[in-house]
């Protein structure tokens, strides 16, 4: 078969003009642009949240820092204060008049028929006490010892406070003997016994200072009204 070619012979001012698609062009210009828009307003979002990502790892390793900063700075003022209490307690151990040297000594002699007690803390406290009628206000003293022992018999806990209480020469500088709290605890792994008693005593120092009283001032008579004369 022949092809057929067409030709058109008429002018060109008569010829059909092709027609433009105008809505299709308008509707790829519109995804166009906010396919732009959106690719745009994606990276900047994008850039903004590694940004803000950024930032948040500073920060928390910025919080990281302060709290390893203030857990040692909370040691090191528990340590400050700890020393400030062992050095408070060596004063007044020192401006007091008791021997304690030969205290400790008789103390320790005591100790050895308890092999199984020692002590975990020893601390002097004062506490001065209100004046009464006729007499000065006092100052009292109190040795407190934090105690421990091995085993779980309160009758050893009672037969070591009976010690202390019967030996006259450790004794004699203390006024009574307290003991208000003990309580049964585990031990650490490693030792022969699995609990241990934990209990404190308190003893207080005998004032043996006379006490000075102070002297009542004596009141005069008030003076007497003459009589009135009588006429």
């Amino acid at each position: 078969m022949l092809a057929m070619i067409e030709i058109n012979l008429l002018p060109e001012e008569f010829r059909p003009r092709e027609k433009t698609n105008l809505g299709l062009i308008g509707t790829v210009a519109v995804g166009l642009i906010v396919s732009g828009a959106t690719l745009m307003i994606s990276l900047d979002v994008k850039s903004d949240l590694s940004t803000k990502s950024n930032q948040l790892q500073q920060k928390e390793q910025d919080l990281k820092d302060k709290k390893v900063l203030v857990k040692e700075i909370k040691e090191l003022e528990a340590e400050i204060a700890q020393k400030k209490n062992r050095q408070n307690t060596i004063i007044k151990i020192s401006q007091s008049k008791v021997m304690w040297s030969l205290k400790l000594q008789q103390f320790s002699a005591i100790a050895q028929d308890f092999p199984e007690f020692w002590i975990e803390e020893l601390v002097l406290t004062r506490k001065a006490s209100r004046a009464r009628k006729g007499s000065s206000g006092t100052v009292e003293s109190v040795l407190r010892m934090d105690c421990g022992a091995t085993g779980t018999s309160f009758r050893k806990v009672a037969s070591f406070q009976d010690a202390l209480k019967d030996e006259p020469n450790f004794f004699y500088h203390f006024a009574d003997l307290k003991s208000n709290r003990v309580a049964v605890e585990d031990l650490e792994e490693g030792f022969n016994f699995r609990e241990k008693l934990v209990f404190s005593v308190e003893l207080p120092l005998r004032n043996l200072a006379p006490e000075k009283k102070t002297k009542k001032k004596k009141t005069k008579p008030a003076a007497k009204k003459p009589a009135a004369k009588t006429k």
